[in-house]
């Protein structure tokens, strides 16, 4: 009797182990930002000529297998290079106990998609949403998508133009212009990344 029920049992064991693969191959599927191989930096231009390269050091972002894309920058992370200047960008301009993450969001094509999961090479101007300071606006990035079908390499072709004033940073910005005792510093900022995800 006990090996008839044992006969019995055999193949929803069976069954049991194939659904946790199957599931385990499905959470698998989505790939994960490498925070320590991925960079983003902007440019300050201030006094008309004088050019700096500030970084976000801390990011987060996921592409799930549907193609949903979603990257979170951490603004704490701030790093100019000068501790006053983070700690004033902090306090000044991103107001980072209000607002800590900028968030974009975008849904990626079936064409690029498919280049990603089959490996290849794409450029594509990828349309998005970027949340940050507290509004919404929606931008284009024109950027080389680069993938072996594991790992993926996201660069922009160009730098992503990001307007002050449609995040509500213009009066930041003056705040820093104040504090440096600088005659001014662009509105206009360009940003620039190369994002890894496995």
């Amino acid at each position: 009797m006990n090996h008839y029920y044992a006969k019995l049992a055999a193949p929803k064991a069976l069954l049991g182990i194939a659904l946790g693969s199957l599931l385990s191959l499905t959470a698998q599927a989505d790939w994960q930002l490498d925070n320590a191989q991925s960079s983003l930096n902007f440019i300050s231009i201030k006094n008309v000529d004088a050019a700096e390269v500030f970084h976000i050091t801390q990011l987060q972002g996921n592409l799930s297998d549907a193609g949903a894309l979603e990257i979170k920058l951490d603004l704490d992370s701030i790093k100019t290079q000068v501790d006053i200047r983070d700690e004033r960008m902090r306090e000044h301009l991103f107001d980072t106990e209000k607002f800590k993450l900028a968030t974009l969001t975008a849904q990626l094509t079936s064409e690029t998609l498919n280049t990603i999961k089959q490996g290849g090479v794409l450029n594509s101007n990828i349309a998005a949403v970027l949340n940050f300071h507290g509004l919404e606006k929606p931008i284009t990035a024109n950027i080389t998508l680069m993938s072996d079908g594991k790992t993926i390499l996201a660069s922009s072709q160009q730098p992503v133009i990001v307007q002050a004033a449609d995040f509500g940073l213009d009066s930041g910005i003056e705040k820093l212009r104040e504090l440096a005792g600088l005659s001014n510093i662009g509105h206009s900022i360009p940003v620039s990344f190369n994002l890894v995800l496995k």
